[in-house]
């Protein structure tokens, strides 16, 4: 997967990525991270939207790849 940040982010305290698809070279996902009360990402892969973020601010949240990719290239903590 390739992680790219966004030359532009128009919000203080976030950072938008895109990550291309492992599967699908064509597709990419946008990961965007929020630095307010801890750091989120939140992605608009499928995954991310229906298995992760209904348990968004619980102990059974987690990320998703995309998010876990772009946390690796920054060299972020989960």
């Amino acid at each position: 997967m390739t992680v790219l940040l966004a030359k532009k982010n128009p919000v203080a305290g976030v950072r938008t990525f895109t990550v291309t698809s492992e599967s699908e070279p064509d597709t990419k996902y946008v990961v965007v991270e929020v630095k307010r009360d801890g750091t989120t990402y939140y992605c608009n892969c499928g995954d991310f939207f229906y298995r992760k973020l209904p348990f968004i601010h619980t102990n059974l949240f987690s990320n998703c790849k995309h998010g876990n990719a772009v946390i690796e290239a920054i060299g972020g903590a989960k």
